[in-house]
């Protein structure tokens, strides 16, 4: 009896690059989470410009816990973005329109019943509430002060990224990878942001 060879079977041998190449594949949303950082420090003029950012994540988890469909995070946030980006470019102040958002995305998952769906899934509603409220309140505040906030809001969000992440709950797991790395390296940027200062 021939033995087949590694190649013939199809199991090849990767080489150390090609495994190397394999792994940051397997791992693009943290690349893309660490890519989109350094995209919101480019314009950071203080800590605070990354309220939004708080802000967008909580309101993102929020509504797919609506919705009940991890998958829908990618497109919802893609959405985000470019509405941000719109309303920017019209000098329009985004802020009004998300906070009412937010309010009206809550009503209707409290009256669709999303208090009484597995915890993971229940709790977007009280994080949106901190998460909103503390993205809205570090505007008010010193630009140290706020930074601070917000970073730790930030480190907050990806303690809940990782959790998220583990469970497999609420968004896709590619979403929680994501925003952890962003959430994760942006409060630790701020921080030193604002210590340096």
């Amino acid at each position: 009896m021939v033995e087949m060879s590694s190649a013939q079977g199809g199991s090849q041998e990767r080489s150390p690059t090609g495994r190397v190449l394999m792994a940051v594949a397997r791992r693009w949303p943290t690349g893309l989470g660490v890519a989109f950082m350094v995209f919101n420090v480019l314009g950071l003029e203080d800590g605070r410009d990354a309220a939004l950012v708080v802000f967008l994540a909580a309101f993102v988890y929020l509504a797919t816990a609506v919705t009940g469909r991890p998958g829908v995070a990618w497109p919802l946030f893609g959405a985000s973005v470019v509405a941000v980006a719109v309303l920017r470019l019209l000098a329009l102040e985004p802020w009004p329109g998300l906070v009412g958002g937010a309010v009206c995305v809550a009503v209707v998952g409290l009256t669709d019943g999303l208090v009484r769906r597995p915890t993971l899934v229940a709790a977007q509603v009280p994080a949106m509430l901190v998460f909103g409220a503390v993205s809205v309140a570090a505007l008010s505040l010193s630009p140290a002060v706020g930074g601070c906030l917000v970073a730790a809001a930030l480190v907050g969000h990806a303690v809940l990224d990782v959790v998220l992440w583990r469970r497999n709950k609420v968004v896709a797991r590619s979403m929680a990878e994501f925003c952890a790395a962003l959430d994760l390296t942006l409060g630790m940027v701020i921080v030193a942001l604002t210590v340096s200062a």
